[in-house]
């Protein structure tokens, strides 16, 4: 574990294990440890491959700019790429879960030399707007709030409201759980990252369609912020593509068995 400056920001990281470069991001409100509590199995790999992993700008521990235009899918396309070099590497095995899938897309496409492979969990909406479902918009409409709501009120105001906003949470436990998460967060993400990411323009879907890389897609259904379309669009366009659709938002943290023996069955073929 230890600090590189990135891009101008010093960036957390951890990197550990043997074999080639595995670059993997967490999601938009995340760290290195959500990492840890919900891809466990990547540390079980840990003989096959070299995985870095790394709070985003902005992020956990990690600094980043004052300003929502320092967080968009290129800055964070631009500071996983450099990771790669930071390693030693030219290329990686890159991927990453929601925000880090995101990111590892927008390398794929912009900078494909650095891409050995993929591996994507939970895309968040993508593609045009007007083909994003209801719950899609909502998930994302709560995001834009808790955004707006920071930078108007501030972080601890805004968690007081957040409580209230449509979807935040189902019981008053998940609420109370959700509110000290929201507490904990480092205050760039609130108050610059979701807002500017947001807002962020993603690539056009046939751009997808460039990737030539095999890739790996684990989906699952019943959530807005990680429609399982978004997955079934990245399917239909890359080529070289496993798509796996669990039944429940919970499934794959549930089942880390089934994970891992994803994440070896994609080993065995990409290596």
């Amino acid at each position: 574990m230890g600090f590189t400056t990135i891009n101008g920001y010093p960036l957390r990281f951890r990197i550990e294990g043997d074999g080639p470069l595995v670059v993997f991001g967490h999601g938009l409100m995340g760290n290195i440890e959500q990492i840890d509590d919900n891809a466990g199995p990547l540390s079980r790999l840990l003989e096959r491959v070299r995985v870095l992993v790394y709070d985003a700008r902005g992020h956990g521990q990690s600094g980043g700019p004052e300003d929502e235009s320092g967080y968009t899918w290129e800055t964070l396309g631009c500071d996983m790429s450099a990771l790669i070099e930071f390693a030693r590497e030219d290329s990686a095995i890159i991927g990453g879960a929601s925000m880090g899938a995101a990111t590892a897309l927008w390398v794929a496409i912009e900078r494909p030399v650095r891409v050995r492979a993929l591996a994507l969990m939970i895309p968040p909406p993508l593609g045009p707007r007007e083909l994003w479902g209801d719950a899609e918009r909502q998930a994302i409409q709560t995001l834009d709030l808790i955004g707006a709501a920071v930078q108007n009120f501030g972080v601890e105001k805004t968690v007081e409201l957040a409580q209230n906003f449509p979807g935040f949470a189902t019981t008053p436990d998940e609420a109370q759980q959700r509110a000290q998460w929201l507490l904990g967060q480092n205050p760039l993400t609130l108050r610059y990252a979701i807002r500017g990411l947001v807002a962020a323009p993603g690539h056009d879907p046939e751009a997808y369609r460039g990737i030539k890389v095999p890739t790996l897609v684990l989906a699952h259904e019943g959530d807005g912020l990680h429609p399982v379309r978004s997955a079934q669009l990245l399917k239909d366009a890359i080529a070289d593509c496993r798509l796996v659709v669990a039944p429940d938002p919970n499934y794959w943290q549930t089942h880390p068995d089934e994970l891992h023996a994803e994440f070896e069955t994609f080993l065995d073929r990409i290596l």
